[in-house]
């Protein structure tokens, strides 16, 4: 998969999920990076057949800490709105950049991506 449509929250800056843009791999990843790690920022991309996948953080990071990769702060979501609800899971920050990778490698299908489990809205 060559590009992603993306949405995205970074402290009030970002399309939202009505007006994504395409964007490639490295642009996703840089669009991760550079968000802050803040609560209730994220970054939503979907593939070819509407399906989503997001990464949102549930929390921030300390002031103090220098490396907060370790943090499983970051919600794996993917929204099944026929469902009402969504597969999901906690992440580390620092698992974020191979979640990305796998989601353009086998398209946003939560089947691709092990340990997440449905929750209802």
């Amino acid at each position: 998969m060559e590009t992603m449509r993306a949405y995205w929250h970074d402290c009030g800056v970002g399309p939202g999920s009505d007006a994504p843009v395409d964007v490639t791999l490295i642009q996703a990843k840089n669009i991760w990076s550079d968000c802050s790690p803040v609560e209730g920022n994220f970054l939503g991309l979907i593939d070819s057949l509407g399906r989503t996948i997001q990464f949102c953080f549930t929390d921030g990071v300390p002031d103090h800490m220098e490396d907060a990769r370790h943090l499983k702060i970051v919600l794996l979501d993917f929204p099944i709105p026929e469902k009402s609800g969504s597969y999901s899971r906690q992440v580390s920050i620092g698992e974020v950049h191979k979640l990305i990778d796998l989601a353009f490698n086998a398209a946003a299908d939560h089947l691709s991506f092990p340990g997440v489990n449905f929750v209802p809205w």
